[in-house]
């Protein structure tokens, strides 16, 4: 694998306003580490750390060029820390050394070539779930990728971890985890408009509908109509009870 080369510096401040500010300079925080090594504070410049991000390259190995280091400064990237909101916005990188003749485990990126027969001729639908996967190899075996050719695929068909392998090393995902599969597409079926006795069926049964509510709603009525005639005597019998007191007043 090709090693990338990254302008890296020593980083001397710490603490929230000094991050801040050489981010503003364009470095980016981060630390290295490794066996038998103390753990080191450094700054990468963010341009070219940029550069690299897009060339697709964070799984390569990767040089610091830090020149107080004794012996050359290789690491791979072990975490990339981003802003919560602002994902483009790179908080801080960890860096983990590394010797070329060191078993490491990295994740290498999956490529997805040709396109399946069960696509092109039987109407199905291409899953691939998974854009990584974790190889364990000697770092300087480290594969740029993994290509994995769907093209024979049929529905119902799947390619899982344990039908790919890699050159020097060892994939450690689960052996059944399926890494690409084809699938029947799922139709949505759009419902006819009802025609003749259908439609007719439909109408009255809405008729039925409406009817059942208006007999509700003259149910109501009828109550309280009745109510209302049930409560006119006692009314009547107030009254007739009144006029004998105003006839008394007239006296």
């Amino acid at each position: 694998m090709e090693i990338v080369k990254l302008k890296a510096r020593p980083r001397n401040g710490t603490g929230k306003s000094y991050t801040r500010k050489i981010r503003q300079q364009g470095w980016i925080p981060g630390i290295y580490y490794g066996h038998n090594m103390e753990p080191r504070n450094i700054e990468i410049n963010a341009k070219e750390f940029g550069a690299l991000l897009r060339a697709g390259k964070t799984t390569h190995l990767i040089d610091l060029e830090l020149s107080d280091m004794e012996g050359e400064s290789i690491a791979i990237i072990k975490e990339i820390q981003r802003e919560v909101l602002l994902t483009d916005h790179i908080q801080h990188i960890d860096f983990q050394h590394t010797s070329l003749n060191e078993e490491v485990a990295v994740r290498v990126p999956l490529e997805i070539v040709g396109i399946p027969v069960g696509v092109l001729q039987e109407e199905g639908v291409l899953n691939h779930p998974n854009q990584f996967l974790t190889v364990r190899c000697l770092a300087r075996d480290i594969p740029e990728k993994i290509t994995v050719n769907v093209a024979n695929l049929h529905v119902g068909d799947a390619i899982q971890v344990k039908d790919i392998s890699v050159p020097n090393g060892t994939i450690e995902n689960a052996a059944d985890e399926v890494v690409a599969s084809v699938t029947r597409a799922s139709k949505i079926e759009e419902a006819a408009p009802a025609t003749g006795a259908a439609a007719t069926e439909g109408a009255a049964a809405g008729g039925e509908a409406v009817a059942a509510g208006s007999g509700e709603a003259a149910t109501g009525t009828g109550d309280k109509k009745a109510g209302e005639q049930g409560a006119k005597p006692g009314d009547q019998a107030a009254k007739a009870g009144e006029k004998p007191a105003k006839g008394g007043e007239k006296k």
